[in-house]
């Protein structure tokens, strides 16, 4: 008996599949094209002009490793302490944001008549383009002339002076940040919304109050929902630029300079693109950084729902 060791041939294509084959990638041609030339063809290119001198009139000349030493060495570059004023805020303006939201989708989870308008109230400011907003708050909290302070004074309690002191700027940009709360505000709400009921019936049964069916049914259950808001507001909270850019310019004495305010002035102000791109690759690090340690406790304290 014999036994036939030809190996089996490949099947042949048809004009089908290589119809539908050739279809496909022109389909996704223009965003694999716009990711080459808008995202990844800028992220080499700024990785290259980060080891140069480089300040758009003249060509780039190769300095080695010289910028990522200088924003550490050189204190008048303000690159340490913008990094740390933008530490300051992240460190309260993201689990701010995270309580806010999360209080407020509470609340909107309720079975009441008009819902339905307290949540789109509540979602307005975020339809309302950031920079009208910024000029409205700048108003607003104007220590001479803002309706705030002038509220205030006519229930004769203190004004405050907001953005005009050092020692305020930062902490009205701190609670500004909850004017936006909207999005991370709707996630959480879809959240609890998929939180299964049966789950707070049994636990009635058992006699558990309002508080513990918090922290042990509504908080374990929101916990996947929490980690992608904590990462998204991370990255967002590194990318602060507006509010400050428009209200405070870095000030008072340079309280509110946020890295990405220095990294723009270093670029489009002073012209010094090797500088920016190199600040550029060191905000990316330490958002890599911190969202990688995110990723690795997340296994202590993120719970997902196994399904059997």
């Amino acid at each position: 008996m014999t036994v036939d060791a030809t190996p089996a041939s490949p099947p042949r294509r048809s004009a089908f599949f290589w119809r539908d084959t050739i279809q496909g990638y022109l389909f996704i041609m223009p965003v694999v094209l716009g990711l080459i030339l808008f995202v990844f063809g800028p992220m080499v290119a700024s990785l290259y002009f980060s080891f140069t001198e480089y300040s758009i009139l003249q060509s780039p000349e190769w300095i080695g490793f010289r910028n990522y030493v200088d924003m550490f060495t050189r204190p008048p570059l303000r690159v340490l302490h913008s990094l740390w004023v933008t530490l300051k805020f992240a460190l309260f303006a993201v689990p701010l944001t995270l309580v806010g939201a999360l209080v407020a989708a509470l609340l909107l989870n309720q079975k009441l008549k008009g819902m339905r308008i307290f949540r789109t109230l509540l979602y307005i400011p975020t339809i309302v383009p950031i920079v009208a907003s910024v000029f409205v708050w700048a108003w607003l909290l104007n220590p001479d002339r803002g309706l705030v302070n002038a509220t205030l004074a006519f229930f004769g309690l203190p004004t405050g002076t907001w953005f005009s002191e050092p020692d305020t700027a930062l902490p009205t940009l701190i609670i500004l940040s909850l004017w936006g709360i909207g999005p991370t505000m709707v996630i959480f709400l879809a959240g609890l919304q998929g939180v299964p009921e049966s789950l707070y019936e049994a636990a009635k049964i058992d006699g558990a109050n309002d508080w513990r069916l918090f922290w042990s049914i509504t908080l374990p259950q929101l916990t996947p929902t929490v980690f992608f808001v904590l990462i998204t507001g991370l990255i967002n909270t590194f990318q602060y630029f507006v509010p400050a850019y428009i209200l405070t310019k870095g000030g008072p004495l340079y309280a509110t300079y946020f890295y990405n305010l220095n990294l723009y002035e270093k670029a489009f102000r002073w012209q010094f693109m090797g500088l920016a791109s190199a600040m550029a690759w060191l905000m990316f690090a330490i958002i890599l950084v911190l969202t990688l340690i995110l990723f690795r406790s997340s296994d202590a304290w993120v719970y997902y729902e196994v399904k059997r």
